[in-house]
């Protein structure tokens, strides 16, 4: 699992005026919780150095070590929980820190990543990738990064469903196991009888512009025996 830093400063001021001259000056204000905090704990982090830990492969499942400025607990691990962002520009405006307990699990969605090119597909068949994540419960240090499944070996007509991975050692699964994550379906009669007409209607132009050549050239021939 993938760790990074995260430096935050005691939020002092409250109300809206306060909050959009944060803003302003490249500070998003956020709130620190979870069962490692006795009580909520409103702080302020900078823009850039939010956008560092979120470009991580981990992105919103990474482990933040955050350190806050005059703070007498020196160690605490926390987790991205709740964005809000700008609806317009989409820029996140406030955010939630969720501080973890290392050995307390707790509940992810994590990136599902198909590998492979399935046989089905080889012969014309769709590959549809049902479930792009998938919920699971572990303590904090085994989150992986993304979960891959391998497509390779699906037929057309087959699927891989939640209950036939091998997942990493303490993980479980929160859901229903038969939910499917990828099928291969074969092509719809839809697309092949649309695919026949378009190749009647080239056919037919085909011979349409052959039929308007041979004209030209009755034409042409017309003109050089006036010609003589």
């Amino acid at each position: 699992m993938e760790q990074t830093e995260l430096t935050a400063q005691y939020r002092t001021g409250l109300g809206k005026g306060v909050v959009k001259r944060m803003r302003k000056d490249g500070l998003i204000p956020c709130i620190l919780y979870g069962p490692a905090s006795k009580e909520a704990t409103p702080l302020v982090i900078k823009a850039l150095d939010l956008k560092k830990a979120l470009s991580t492969e981990s992105k919103s499942n990474v482990l933040v070590n955050l350190k806050i400025e005059g703070d007498k607990k020196k160690n605490r691990t926390i987790m991205f929980r709740g964005f809000q962002r700008d609806p317009l520009k989409r820029d996140i405006i406030h955010i939630d820190l969720y501080e973890l307990m290392m050995d307390h699990k707790i509940t992810v969605d994590v990136p599902i990543h198909l590998t492979g090119k399935a046989q089905g597909v080889e012969l014309g068949g769709i590959l549809q990738h049902e479930a792009r994540t998938l919920k699971v419960e572990c303590l904090p240090n085994q989150i992986p990064d993304k979960i891959d499944v391998d497509v390779s070996h699906l037929a057309i007509g087959h699927s891989v469903h939640v209950k036939d991975l091998a997942l990493p050692q303490g993980l479980k699964v929160i859901g229903d196991p038969n939910s499917t994550i990828a099928l291969v379906s074969a092509p719809t009669a839809e697309v092949e009888v649309k695919t026949a007409e378009e190749a009647k209607a080239e056919i037919a132009k085909s011979f349409e512009v052959k039929e308007e050549e041979k004209k030209e050239e009755v034409k042409e021939a017309a003109k050089e025996e006036k010609k003589k």
